[in-house]
């Protein structure tokens, strides 16, 4: 049985495009606007971060930079 724990996530635009994602006050990862893709970027350096997924929604995409850390 899965127990839910709650989190602090935070989610700011660091550039034009590029949203910073931090859980619990710790960046995890980065989410990328590419015309109408969101890109999930895991890492805590940007320059370094690597893709987790891509999808059509800031939202979708958060979730799956927090999935993957």
């Amino acid at each position: 049985m899965k127990q839910a724990i709650a989190h602090d996530i935070r989610v700011t635009e660091a550039v034009p495009g590029v949203h910073r994602v931090e859980l619990d006050r710790k960046t995890v990862g980065y989410v990328q606007k590419e015309g109408a893709v969101y890109v999930a970027l895991c890492g805590s350096v940007y320059n370094t971060s690597l893709e987790v997924a891509q999808s059509l929604s800031l939202d979708t995409a958060v979730v799956a930079v927090i999935e993957a850390t």
